[in-house]
């Protein structure tokens, strides 16, 4: 079963707007939030890409980026972001592995122009934060702590959905993937990578039981076939 074509342009009902607040959204102060950020590409191409997002309190928040990311790059260049809600567990993952795209690319049809800051947003996000940069510091050698203060903030108003695991599950299967893609060719991480390889298969494991021939289903058998072959490295 092939990922399915998503429809960017479909409104989910009616928008909030400004009225909404970051804590209205569930963020709360101590709690990683699993968003994806869009940023413009130095070309001027849209980017995603899944992020986790710190509440840091009032209408700011906090994320933490690899130095070598392509998201911190074009944070840098244009000074901000988009923070983008969603429970479509397809756009986090062709989100987090570009491969998974036809092209190796995301579709331009995913993404419209964010209204306050130089950055794209996804269309069919539940709600888009538009972020502007008020600090950027480095938190290790390897990653920088960009602060962000909200400028528009958008919600849907949409009918609460049902929770299956499966989409905790398979958000967490792709966390961990993303490890083993950067970690397994490194003969130092075999142990590592073993672990993280045992973490997704016991998840995908649980998806199958809970969500059988459903989305989460198909994007979990498309992600244990990349991670086996990189584990092959």
């Amino acid at each position: 079963m092939p990922l399915a074509k998503l429809n960017y342009h479909r409104l989910l009902g009616q928008l909030v707007g400004s009225m909404a607040k970051l804590i209205d959204l569930g963020f709360r102060k101590g709690a990683i939030a699993e968003t994806i950020v869009s940023t413009y590409n130095e070309d001027g191409s849209p980017n995603a890409a899944p992020m986790g997002a710190t509440f840091k309190g009032g209408q700011h928040l906090i994320v933490d980026f690899y130095n070598s990311s392509t998201t911190l790059a074009n944070i840098k260049a244009r000074l901000c972001a988009v923070v983008n809600l969603t429970g479509n567990i397809e756009i986090y993952y062709r989100s987090a592995f570009k491969e998974a795209n036809p092209n190796g690319l995301l579709p331009k049809d995913w993404f419209m122009k964010a209204e306050s800051v130089n950055a794209p947003k996804l269309g069919l996000a539940e709600a888009t934060v538009e972020l502007s940069v008020t600090g950027l510091a480095y938190v290790t050698s390897e990653k920088t702590r960009a602060i962000f203060a909200v400028e528009r903030l958008q919600a849907r108003k949409v009918y609460p959905q049902v929770y299956c695991r499966a989409f905790g599950l398979t958000l967490e299967a792709i966390v961990h993937a993303t490890r083993v893609k950067v970690l397994a060719g490194d003969p130092k991480e075999r142990t590592n990578v073993a672990e993280l390889m045992g973490k997704i298969r016991d998840c995908s494991v649980l998806v199958d039981r809970v969500a059988p021939n459903s989305t989460y289903f198909v994007v979990m058998a498309d992600l244990m076939k990349k991670v086996h072959k990189w584990s092959q490295k």
